[in-house]
């Protein structure tokens, strides 16, 4: 704990009220400024946009940020030549491909060789970032860039039917809430109209307090790890709660699980709209009303590739390379950013956009669950189809194979429920993959507050097979 933070949770709640409101005016000053509202306007005139129109304009923000990562960027000066630029044309990147891809162990490594000409600018922002792997970062963003995604934000929140300026509630990973005998979870930053709730307070004892407060606040939308609104919505129903009117429910940071998306649609009677992008600021992925996920041009250059570096077709699972174009202070070219997803086949959506659109994201690598059957599994969710009585489950792979279980149960669950558990996974994995079923009273989160419904301590290998492997 920094010595703010210690400062802050000896602060009376009301103060700390008003630390959080101070906090969000600074950020309010920093996100809606004159670089917001011009990338807002760009995105509002682009948004039906011909396919080759977001070509034209993605290639040649491209190219800029290739000349400048090429001439000011340590680690890329002599990873990128002047032909894997000037040479390009919207529709032919064959150039830009040839560069090689970066790898998160490289920036880790050496994070300083990522900064534009070596160093930090004093007008920069830090972001330090825990790392969902355990391996923290310190990153920096120029501050036209986190006004320019921004717009993207909102663009994403108004074709959801809110905006900035409607009441919210929202699940952070920030240490709002730092004791942990406090009787109040959430926090208020009423200069962005938000009730910020605690995301590592949340357990099954704690959310009738969530709830009593949602319902007092009125929030037009809720925002947030899909894991925690997920654990209200489950107890909503449980409890028949009425009076909380929700008009839109907005997903990221975590991948948003089929069954999650259903429990949160059926107890707050809102539509789920998720989004996907990374604290390096790489790209910008939203769904339409039409449950479409799209990659938006502007904002980053998206590939998935095979592991041979070969591009993926629709359909196919490959590792999800990223290229952002928006921060200049930190550029990150043909970055590989540890997730798996597919290309959708289809040509265009019935929302009007000529976005390039994602099939399904599987989550990061170390979300797959190797089965001596199956090989590697990915979106462990439909497992718990049909078994009631759970409030969260969570998936871990030891080092010989074995399958932890971890589960909180609800009232009703019993040996009949964890029999048609069992029974799913075998279905799932095969009858040779080892199981251990652990109950427990809460599913830890990490530092940053994200829930990790798999985790694996195996190495992804994709090459490897069935049988080629003994689970002990």
């Amino acid at each position: 704990m920094t010595q703010l933070e210690s400062i802050y949770a000896r602060l009376p709640v009301w103060f700390q009220d008003a630390a959080v409101t101070a906090q969000g005016a600074l950020y309010h000053r920093q996100r809606y400024g004159s670089a917001f509202r011009e990338e807002y306007g760009l995105l509002k005139g682009t948004e039906l946009a011909t396919s080759l129109q977001l070509e034209l304009l993605q290639t040649a923000r491209l190219k800029r940020i290739l000349a400048h990562a090429a001439g000011t960027v340590p680690f890329y000066r002599t990873r990128i030549a002047r032909s894997h630029h000037e040479s390009l044309r919207a529709g032919d990147l064959a150039a830009f491909r040839e560069i090689p891809v970066t790898e998160k162990a490289e920036l880790r490594l050496s994070p300083q060789q990522f900064c534009m000409n070596g160093g930090r600018d004093q007008t920069w922002i830090p972001w330090h970032t825990s790392g969902t792997t355990g391996s923290p970062m310190t990153l920096y963003y120029e501050r036209k860039a986190v006004a320019r995604q921004y717009a993207y934000v909102e663009r994403y929140r108004e074709q959801a039917g809110v905006s900035r300026r409607e009441r919210r509630a929202q699940f952070t990973g920030k240490l709002i809430v730092a004791s942990e005998k406090s009787s109040r979870y959430w926090r208020y930053d009423w200069a962005n109209r938000a009730l910020l709730l605690s995301t590592v307070h949340l357990t099954k004892d704690t959310i009738p307090a969530y709830l009593s407060a949602l319902r007092s606040f009125q929030p037009t939308y809720l925002c947030g790890y899909p894991s925690a609104i997920s654990l209200l919505a489950r107890q909503a129903l449980r409890s028949r709660m009425g009076g909380l009117k929700i008009q839109a429910i907005l997903t990221s940071a975590e991948t948003l699980l089929d069954e999650q998306r259903d429990v949160m649609e059926a107890a707050f009677g809102a539509k789920v709209y998720d989004q996907y992008g990374q604290t390096e600021m790489q790209s910008f992925w939203f769904e339409c009303r039409y449950r479409r996920m799209h990659t938006h041009p502007l904002f980053g250059l998206t590939e998935i590739l095979r592991p041979n570096g070969e591009a993926c077709q629709p359909g196919e699972i490959g590792d999800v390379v990223l290229t952002g174009l928006i921060n200049y202070a930190m550029p990150l070219i043909r970055y590989r950013v540890g997730d798996r997803a597919a290309w959708s086949d289809e040509d265009r959506c019935p929302c009007g956009r000529s976005m390039p659109m994602i099939q399904q994201i599987e989550g990061r690598r170390e979300d797959y669950v190797y089965s001596p059957e199956r090989g590697w599994v990915g979106r462990m969710d439909p497992a718990l189809k049909g078994v009631d009585g759970l409030l969260e489950c969570q998936f871990l792979q030891e080092e010989n194979g074995t399958l932890r279980v971890l589960y909180v149960p609800l009232p009703g669950f019993g040996a009949i429920e964890r029999s048609r558990l069992e029974e799913n996974l075998k279905g799932r994995l095969g009858s040779k993959m080892p199981l251990c079923f652990e109950e427990v009273s809460a599913i830890p989160r990490g530092a940053n507050g994200k829930f990790q419904a798999v985790r694996s301590k195996l190495s992804f290998n994709p090459d490897l097979h069935p049988k080629l492997m003994e689970v002990a």
